[in-house]
């Protein structure tokens, strides 16, 4: 790379950076930020006098305020828009305006189960005529949202398709930078000539590829055409979050390398059968240019094109252009054009991945040869640093998104790598085949789907090993750590023959990998979080906070599972100070053998015990022990106990005599203490410990009432009375069990019993510890491996 390929990349990098300070903090802030650069680049000038460097200055100053004029009113546009959904919203407004859809609509699958009803779509407003209320105005800038109905409304929205313009009528509301609006009524606007020809043969080609997929599991044919066609409709959101985890989502997104495929799959076969240039290239960019239009204009996709378009077009004239410039190009153009495109999360990933190859990536191969002493070969270090690098730069993006890291992203990207080709490019040839020959194309697509098959498979082996959850600092402070981090790295690559920069990083890595010794660093955090339920293998541990944005806010630990290693291990994750109140809710070892775990600082406060004699035995020591009996109450600001069972210890004989169950004979489970726990918003938990069908039955007729959240009975036994959960009718279900245990757990009858009541389920031999957020309206977070 010569120093000519980097000239635009100072100034557009700038400008990109203004572009996404004006979307997500104002134009004020973006005003600002430019007026600070160019007061340093003012003040770098006039110190360094008639310098090469100065010069350089002056040309990439002239950059940033040529964008500038072109940046500043294209905010300000896009403040406006926002500014009047705000009104809209404050005041209640009905609005009326039309916008384009970005997806095909679909059924929720993420948040309370209330919410998981109607349809929801992605959409952008079109810029134009609209009305807020009485008035008639224009909305200056397009702008993302969400589009939400129910009804007979949202049956005329799942009609709609991706990139048709609908007319809609309804409410907004807007929560940060998010607009949704809940639609009353829905108008599709029918594009007639061309455009609509062009969108209609669209439609049917997504649509063949998904009836030529419909007899795969839902995961892999999901996958599959996401990988080839970017249609993801389908995908389980547990898919979806394992391979975020793994590093591995941008799969599911067209991007750059869909692109890269795409164009060697034409050039390849055509260089070898003697095509000239200039044909050659004509006919990459034609398929090109079609496979954009079926895949669509998500962010990733709008960069990669911009950028592929200067590099053909120069080759064609029989240029060789710089990707780097193409890139520097791409971003600014973008960020003048359309900033709210260029602040997307995509668009930013995929910019931040791409400079990281072209730029970060061939040193940093040059460096793993050098340091391996040639052992590794520059192809091998390439493949090693491609990846790496790639990770690495949208690290600080991700970790705003969740704060939270795996040690396996790299090494996952680098498996999967060899499966993407082969699978992109079969899938692409099982959708053009389609058209002919379905049958063909299905047995095609089969064939794509075992490379898919085989990534949601390594992704899931590498979401169960240890280190693929690690909690990092949330927001800001994550974000700038990880960029300081990965300048200590640049540096002590860049500087790695001086022996003071090897000596510096050598004792680093020392004081990080030293056993015991990351608890001891404060880096680790997990987003506050009103309930967690700890993967401690087959046994139970539930913790509940009241008042998450309190440090000092009450902490109940429900149970202590097994093994006290596993349960220090997910207080240590989680940051747990104290326990305010243990409940042992029965005398069994997977509920009460952790308990070592609860020393020092860690010693409960409180204890509650169930009220069999011998369940005084299997306490913590040096703590005061209450027989939790019904109608036992604990309360503390945000959050309310309520003990539902059992009456006395007679109440757990009596329910164990008529049982019929495995549990026969043994009171424990029906002695099981039966929580209700209600936070300051409402939310309600009903933990049922090990409860047993005839102790179920008897806490149905007491009436429980509805509640929010169910802790299963007995790690999902088949032994469950089906109307007890049909009373509860819980939103979600915590199933605390073991992997690969011995009894089954959670079995078929469990799990369709909860499917029957439309709850979602968290599994710790699936999920892992989970947390769920504090604020309501994020989806449930896994934050340590399953156990």
């Amino acid at each position: 790379m010569t120093r000519s390929d980097l000239r635009l990349l100072p100034g557009a990098t700038c400008v990109w950076a203004l572009a996404v300070l004006g979307v997500t903090a104002g134009t004020a802030a973006a005003v600002a930020g430019g007026a600070v650069l160019v007061a340093l680049a003012l003040t770098a000038i006039t110190l360094m006098g008639r310098t090469r460097l100065a010069h350089g200055i002056y040309a990439h100053l002239g950059i940033i305020v040529l964008a500038g004029v072109l940046l500043f009113p294209a905010l300000q546009r896009h403040g406006g828009t926002a500014e009047a959904f705000e009104d809209a919203a404050e005041q209640g407004l009905i609005v009326e305006l039309t916008v384009a859809a970005a997806a095909d609509p679909a059924v929720p699958d993420s948040g309370p189960q209330w919410s998981r009803s109607g349809q929801q779509m992605r959409a952008r407003t079109v810029r134009g005529p609209a009305r807020m209320g009485r008035d008639a105005v224009t909305l200056p800038a397009s702008v993302p949202v969400l589009v939400r109905a129910s009804g007979t409304t949202g049956h005329e929205l799942a009609r709609v398709r991706d990139g048709d313009r609908v007319h809609l009528r309804g409410r907004a509301a807007v929560s940060g930078s998010l607009v949704v609006l809940r639609a009353t009524e829905v108008h599709p606007v029918v594009a007639g000539g061309f455009a609509g020809a062009a969108q209609t043969a669209r439609h049917d080609l997504r649509h063949q590829a998904r009836q030529a997929t419909d007899h795969l599991p839902r995961d892999d044919a999901a996958l599959v055409r996401g990988m080839s066609i970017g249609d993801t409709r389908g995908l389980g959101e547990e898919a979806e979050e394992i391979m975020r985890r793994a590093g591995i989502s941008h799969l599911v997104a067209v991007s750059g390398a869909n692109i890269a495929l795409v164009l060697a799959a034409v050039l390849g076969p055509l260089l070898l059968l003697g095509v000239r240039r200039r044909p050659r290239l004509l006919a990459a960019g034609i398929l090109m240019a079609g496979y954009l239009w079926l895949v669509g204009d998500e962010p990733s996709v709008q960069r990669a094109a911009t950028m592929v378009t200067p590099l053909l077009a120069a080759r064609f004239a029989g240029i060789r252009a710089s990707p780097v410039a193409a890139l520097a190009l791409t971003v600014a153009l973008w960020s003048v054009i359309d900033p709210v495109t260029a602040a997307s999360v995509g668009f930013l990933l995929s910019g931040l991945a791409t400079a990281a190859i072209l730029i970060a990536a061939p040193p940093l191969a040059t460096a793993l040869v050098e340091l391996s002493g040639e052992r590794i070969g520059r192809t091998t270090a390439l493949v090693l640093a491609v990846p790496l690098v790639a990770q690495l730069a949208c690290t600080p993006v991700l970790v705003l998104l969740t704060p939270e890291i795996s040690l396996w992203a790299v090494p996952v990207n680098m498996i999967v790598g060899p499966l993407v080709g082969p699978t992109t490019v079969i899938g692409l040839l099982a959708l053009v085949l389609g058209t002919v020959w379905p049958a063909a194309a299905a047995l095609l697509w089969s064939v794509a789907a075992g490379g898919a098959h085989l990534v949601l498979l390594i992704a899931r082996a590498a979401d169960a090993l240890p280190g693929s959850r690690i909690a990092v600092p949330e927001g800001a402070t994550g974000a700038v750590l990880a960029v300081g981090a990965l300048l200590a790295a640049t540096i002590a690559v860049a500087a790695r023959r001086r022996p003071l920069v090897r000596w510096a990083v050598a004792a680093l890595l020392v004081a990080v990998l030293a056993p015991g010794a990351a608890r001891l660093v404060p880096l680790g955090t997990a987003p506050p979080w009103t309930l967690a339920l700890c993967a401690v293998g087959q046994g139970d541990a539930v913790l509940l906070r009241a008042r998450p944005s309190d440090r000092d806010a009450p902490i109940v630990l429900l149970d202590t599972g097994p093994d006290p290693e596993a349960l220090r291990q997910c207080l240590d994750r989680l940051q747990i100070p104290r326990i305010d109140l243990l409940v042992l809710t029965h005398p069994h070892q997977d509920h009460t053998g952790g308990r070592a775990a609860l020393t020092g600082r860690r010693a409960p406060a409180q204890q509650w015990v169930c009220p069999l004699p011998k369940a005084s035995r299997d306490v913590a020591p040096s703590a005061p022990v209450t027989v939790a009996t019904t109608g036992q109450t604990w309360q503390r600001p945000g959050l309310r106990l309520r003990v539902l069972w059992p009456g006395s210890a007679e109440d757990a004989h009596r329910a164990s005599a008529a049982e019929q169950s495995a549990g026969a004979g043994d009171a424990a489970n029906d002695c099981s203490v039966t929580l209700e726990a209600v936070w300051e918003d409402g939310t309600r938990l009903v933990a049922l410990g090990d409860l047993e069908p005839a102790a179920q039955t008897e806490l149905t007729a007491g009436g429980p009432g509805p509640a929010d959240i169910v802790k299963v009975a007995h790690h999902g036994s088949r032994f469950q009375h089906a109307s007890l959960y049909e009373e509860l009718d819980a939103d979600l279900a915590l199933v605390p069990v073991g992997r690969d245990n011995d009894f089954g757990h959670p079995t078929d009858e469990l799990l369709d019993l909860l499917h029957t009541t439309g709850t979602r389920i968290l599994r710790t031999d699936v999920h892992g510890t989970v947390i769920l957020p504090a604020d309501g309206s994020s989806s449930p977070r896994s934050v340590g491996p399953a156990r």
